[in-house]
């Protein structure tokens, strides 16, 4: 039973990581096209509007990146436990 539950888990935290991989990819094209922006701006107020709003996305993709870390930490755990569980179901070495 503990093998079918450690399997459980790195489905869902493998589904966690790949929606917060999609995030990831979101908000880096948002910082990407905030900055181009930004550098394109002509007057200071445009300037500094897609500054502050590239700023805020950015925030937002660090606020992701420690999710992320936290749970790609989780499945490697859950898969050394899953591993473990396995050899000893089958009683290997």
């Amino acid at each position: 039973m503990k093998l079918a539950s450690e399997a459980a888990y790195l489905y869902v935290y493998s589904k966690e990581l790949q929606k917060l991989n999609r995030k990831l990819k979101r908000y880096s094209n948002k910082a990407q096209k905030h900055l181009e922006k930004h550098h394109q701006a002509k007057t200071e107020e445009k300037k500094l509007h897609h500054r502050e709003k590239h700023l805020r996305t950015t925030l937002k993709i660090n606020k992701i990146l420690k999710k992320h870390d936290l749970v790609l930490s989780s499945l490697r755990h859950h898969y050394l436990v899953f591993k473990h569980a396995l050899n000893h179901e089958h009683k290997l070495k």
